[in-house]
C-alpha cells in the first residue's frame, strides 16, 4: 500500500512542476505583450483590459502554492505506522502453527500435557495410535508415566488398547507389571462402558429386527432364529445322526495293492476284505503305563479304600486345574 501512496506523491509532485513551468512561461509571455501594447494601441480599451490587465502568477506564487499542498501529506513510513493494529493481529492470526513432531508428541503424553494434546488430536486425529521406534503407542506411554488424565482423553478418544511393543508389552500388561491401581481401574470402568453400549445397540437391533420363523427338516420343529439353530448342538447332533463316518484304513491312495482292489470292484466303504467284512478303522493303541516288560501280568483288583483315595486325588487334581484356569482367564481379561 505503501508504494501506491509514493507512486500518487511522485505524480503529483511532477504535475506541479509541470504547472510551475507553464505559469513561467505564460508570465513571459504577459510580459512581452506588455511591451508590445506600449506601441500597438488596442481596438477598445475592454478588450485591452480583458487581455492585458489580468493579474499574471508569478514563480514565487507558484512555489508557495506548492509547499502549501505538499505541507498536508504525511511521510509513507508515517502512513505504516499509524495503521491501525487489528489488522496486524488478523494478518498474525492466518499464520500457520508450525506442526508437532512425533518426538514432540511423545514427551507431551509423558508429561501428562493435556491441552497440547487435545490441540494437536484435533488437528491431526490419525494420530491417536501413533507408535514409536520401539513400537510404543501414545497410550502405552500414558500408562507407563502414569499420566491419568492423559490416559483418559485418549480412551475417550477410541485409542487401540491392543497394540504390542516388539516385546509383548501392551497398555494392559504394563499395568499389571507396574501395579497400578488407579490406571487398571480407569480400564476395567472403559471396558465396561464399551460392553454396554454394545449391549443397548444389539437390544435396540434385535427389537427392530422383525425374526421370521424357521422350520428345520433336520429337526422338524420351527425356531426362532434360524443362524442361532444351525450353530447349536441339537441341530450339530441331529445333522450328524445318521450320518455315515468315512473310513480310515491309513492306506495311502497311492499304494499298488489299494489301486489293484479298486480295480477289481472292492467298495472301499464296506471294509477290507473280498467280501468287505473286515475292519474300517486301524487297531486302537493301548499306552503301556507299567514298567513290567512285555505279556499279560495279574490284574490286582483293588479294594474300595483304594478306590476313593483315588477318586480324591482325582478330584483334588481336577479342582486345582480349574483354579488355576479361573487365575489364568482372569489375567487374560487384561492382554
Amino acid at each position: 500500500m505503501h508504494i501506491n501512496v509514493l507512486k500518487i506523491y511522485k505524480i503529483k509532485y511532477k504535475f506541479l512542476i509541470i504547472l510551475e513551468t507553464i505559469l513561467c512561461c505564460t508570465a513571459k509571455f504577459a510580459s512581452v505583450i506588455n511591451m508590445y501594447s506600449n506601441f500597438v494601441r488596442p481596438t477598445t480599451t475592454l478588450a485591452a483590459n480583458r487581455h492585458f490587465n489580468s493579474k499574471a502568477l508569478s514563480g514565487e506564487e507558484a512555489k508557495r502554492l506548492y509547499v502549501e499542498e505538499i505541507k498536508g501529506a504525511k511521510d509513507p513510513s508515517q502512513l505504516l505506522r499509524d495503521k491501525p493494529q487489528s489488522q496486524h493481529v488478523n494478518k498474525t492470526k492466518t499464520v500457520k502453527e508450525p506442526r508437532l513432531s512425533d518426538k514432540e508428541l511423545f514427551l507431551t503424553v509423558q508429561n501428562n500435557d493435556v491441552n497440547t494434546l487435545k490441540a494437536v488430536l484435533d488437528r491431526y486425529p490419525d494420530k491417536i495410535n501413533k507408535i514409536d521406534k520401539f513400537g510404543w503407542s501414545l497410550l502405552m506411554i500414558a500408562c507407563q508415566a502414569n499420566s491419568v488424565e492423559t490416559v483418559q482423553e485418549l480412551l475417550a478418544r477410541g485409542a487401540d488398547v491392543d497394540v504390542r511393543d516388539k516385546a509383548g508389552n501392551s497398555a494392559r500388561s504394563l499395568i499389571i507389571k507396574n501395579k497400578n491401581f488407579s490406571l487398571a481401574s480407569i480400564f476395567v470402568t472403559h471396558r465396561n462402558s464399551i460392553e454396554i453400549q454394545n449391549v443397548t445397540v444389539e437390544d435396540s437391533k434385535m427389537r427392530t429386527k422383525d425374526k421370521e420363523k424357521y422350520f428345520c427338516e433336520t429337526c422338524r420343529n420351527e425356531f426362532q432364529d434360524k443362524q442361532e439353530h444351525m450353530s447349536s448342538t441339537i441341530h450339530n447332533i441331529m445333522s450328524s445322526k445318521h450320518r455315515k463316518l468315512p473310513v480310515n484304513y491309513v492306506i495311502p491312495s497311492s499304494n499298488k495293492g489299494y489301486q489293484i482292489m479298486l480295480k477289481v470292484g472292492w467298495d472301499k466303504e464296506s471294509g477290507l476284505g473280498p467280501d468287505g467284512s473286515g475292519k474300517k478303522y486301524p487297531i486302537k493303541t493301548v499306552q503301556k503305563k507299567d514298567r513290567k516288560g512285555l505279556g499279560l501280568g495279574k490284574i490286582k483288583l483293588k479294594n474300595k479304600d483304594e478306590c476313593m483315595k483315588d477318586t480324591d486325588k482325582r478330584m483334588t487334581k481336577k479342582r486345582k486345574h480349574i483354579e488355576r484356569q479361573f487365575e489364568v482367564n482372569f489375567r487374560r481379561e487384561f492382554y
